[in-house]
């Protein structure tokens, strides 16, 4: 059974031109950066709630630390989901993975079971908005 393929070179090059015109878009690629972070709030707020409940909270610094933070422009669109260091949170890895030392603790994973929870909803409300802002740009 032989099978021919037609129209393949035309939708990469619709994908690309979709691509283009929302990183060139009039705020200059913000709509990108918006729908990136729409998506990502879920996730964020899951972390949020699992550093909250497991372990018992000390201080409340790590879930105060924990944010959507924008990529740089060089390396494309993107965003991170966590603890970032300069927020004073340096030791969200040793809280998701535990650690030994004089004190050993036990890992509390409040990052992977935020994302394997809320992953798909991110995902289908990335689609969503993708969707929106092309079909509002003809």
């Amino acid at each position: 059974m032989s099978m021919e393929l037609k129209g393949s070179t035309e939708l990469r090059g619709d994908i690309a031109r979709m691509a283009d015109a929302l990183r060139t878009d009039e705020r200059g690629g913000a709509t990108v950066n918006r729908i990136l972070e729409a998506a990502a709030q879920p996730v964020l707020e899951q972390m949020i709630q699992n550093a909250s409940t497991d372990p018992h909270p000390r201080s409340g610094k790590l879930r105060s630390a924990l944010r959507i933070k924008k990529g740089s422009r060089r390396r494309g669109a993107r965003v991170t989901i966590g603890a970032h260091t300069e927020s004073g949170a340096a030791y969200g890895v040793p809280v998701e993975f535990g650690h030994g030392g004089p004190h050993p603790a036990p890992p509390h994973p409040f990052v992977r079971p935020a994302f394997d929870a809320r992953a798909e909803e991110s995902y289908e409300l990335l689609k969503q908005r993708l969707r929106t802002a092309l079909d509002q740009r003809g």
